[in-house]
């Protein structure tokens, strides 16, 4: 059995219990103002970054250095009203605080510790990137260049593409009316049928996702004879490309397991039931 991985929302309440409390640990009052201010500023982060859909192991080394960031930031520096100031102007009565930004420490020491933190932070970097690139070069050693012609025998003809993925679209887009108006074509992947033919699976949903968030069929394109109509399909499905929220299919693993990147999704065929099936590389 497959391991669970962690949650995107799970992960979102470690994230927020981490902005809202202080660091370093003090005895203060959670109800503070710069309290809420930081954890709103930690939810704007954290829902810019998950728009990326980073793997876990990103988002944590952007936890650790954005907040203690942000923590540097509460330690060192103070914005207070300063004064009240009180101003009247013809028939009004204005009333306002002046701030006043002001150092909690030594110059010296926030100098130091800033560049600790950019040291800090640079080296993280370099080994990520040193990281992926062992990783490139570990993957490039199972590659074995030879010398002579790809194929050993000829390519059957109904292997032969003939019809591009921008010609599949442009015929999928001339039979989008039989799911109705305001469609349009999501995605469009080449795959191969349990029959061994080669095909163009263009994806139709709604304009307008939001409303109609549902994949409201296929249209199978022939992929090496553009003259063979399509085949239709109007079974609709719960989750596909371009869809919304949890009904994107990218979205909805990476909530589900955020521990791993994903790549495209296509639909095919599961050759031992033949039912169709959406695959999601990872």
């Amino acid at each position: 059995m497959e391991k669970k991985g962690l949650n995107l929302f799970i992960f979102l309440l470690i994230w927020a219990f981490i902005w809202y409390i202080p660091i370093p640990p003090k005895k203060t009052s959670l109800k503070k103002p710069g309290r809420i201010v930081s954890l709103l500023i930690g939810l704007l982060l954290f829902f810019i970054i998950q728009f990326e859909q980073p793997p876990l192991s990103v988002f944590v080394y952007l936890l650790i250095f954005l907040r203690l960031f942000a923590a540097f930031f509460e330690s060192a520096l103070s914005i207070k009203p300063a004064a009240e100031f009180k101003h009247t102007e013809r028939n009004y009565y204005h009333q306002r605080f002046q701030w006043k930004l002001s150092l909690k420490l030594n110059a010296k020491t926030v100098g130091i510790l800033f560049i600790i933190y950019v040291l800090a932070a640079s080296t993280m970097i370099v080994f990520w990137q040193l990281q992926r690139v062992a990783n490139a070069y570990y993957f490039n050693s199972f590659i074995q260049t030879e010398m002579g012609i790809p194929f050993k025998t000829t390519i059957p003809d109904n292997m032969v593409r003939l019809v591009t993925e921008e010609l599949a679209i442009s015929i999928a887009r001339r039979h989008m009316s039989e799911f109705g108006s305001n469609t349009q074509v999501l995605g469009c992947h080449i795959t191969k049928t349990p029959d061994g033919e080669l095909v163009w699976v263009a994806i139709i949903g709604s304009t307008n996702v939001i409303a109609e968030n549902y994949v409201k069929g296929l249209v199978i394109v022939d992929a090496t004879d553009p003259t063979i109509p399509p085949k239709i399909i109007k079974n609709e499905f719960a989750v596909g490309e371009a869809l919304w929220w949890l009904n994107n299919i990218h979205f909805r693993s990476y909530v589900n397991d955020m521990m791993r990147s994903y790549g495209i999704a296509y639909v095919t065929w599961d050759f031992t039931t033949n039912q169709m099936v959406y695959v999601v590389t990872r």
